[in-house]
This record gives C-alpha cells, sequence and structure tokens, in this order.
C-alpha cells in the first residue's frame, strides 16, 4: 500500500504494520484448515482483524485517554488471537512451529502497544 498520500496516523505505526502482518499471516493459515472448525477459524480471524482495528481507531483519536482504552482494547484482542492459535495447535489444526512463529509476532504487536499505552497515559496525566 501506498501511504504517502493519506492523512491517516495509524498508517505511519509501526505497530500498525505489524499487526496488519499479523492478520495476514493468519488469513494464510486459516485457509489451509479443513472445514468442520468454522467457529474456531472465524474467532481467530475476528480477533486478528480486531487488533488491527483497534489500533487504527485509537491512533485516530484526538485525545490521549481514548488512545489508550483503544489500545489496550487491541492488546487485549491481540492475546485472545494467541489464544486462538493455542486451540489451532490443540486440535491438530497447525504445527507448533506454525503456531510459534504466529505467536513471536502476536507477542511482539502486544508488546509494541504496550509501550503506546504507557505513552498515551503518561501523556493523558501531563497534559
Amino acid at each position: 500500500m501506498n501511504h504517502s498520500q493519506t492523512p491517516f496516523a495509524h498508517e505511519r505505526l509501526d505497530v500498525y504494520q505489524v499487526a496488519l502482518r499479523l492478520f495476514f499471516d493468519v488469513e494464510e493459515i486459516v485457509c489451509d484448515i479443513p472445514a468442520g472448525h468454522g467457529d474456531l477459524l472465524k474467532q481467530l480471524r475476528r480477533c486478528a482483524a480486531s487488533t488491527v482495528l483497534n489500533i487504527g481507531e485509537g491512533a485516530n483519536r484526538s485525545h490521549h485517554k481514548d488512545k489508550a482504552s483503544r489500545f489496550v482494547i487491541a492488546r487485549g484482542e491481540c492475546g485472545e488471537c494467541a489464544c486462538a492459535l493455542d486451540l489451532l495447535y490443540v486440535c491438530g489444526l497447525a504445527s507448533a512451529a506454525q503456531v510459534e512463529s504466529l505467536k513471536g509476532t502476536a507477542r511482539r504487536v502486544a508488546a509494541m502497544l504496550t509501550g503506546l499505552i504507557r505513552r498515551e497515559r503518561r501523556l493523558a496525566e501531563s497534559g
């Protein structure tokens, strides 16, 4: 995507780009899973997408408390994604290597969100 022409704050955040990568990688693994696991796959897709969407919403809010709140939600959705990946492994629908790779990306997103949350809370307190 060409982001040079856009006014959206979320596209300038590294965490948004990493979360998009997580969503893309989730989509790739989900496409290879046989029918009969629709509820789990739908939940995994939903929480991966919600992580991205809440980052976007938070980044484009104008008040620091609102930003922090949306980033907290995104971090929770990212954690849910990690749990759903564990379920894929337990159900024999993904290998340990696949799950660990995706969870590594999820951990990175969660850590980046933690930093943004701390920053936005600090800014809310000072301003």
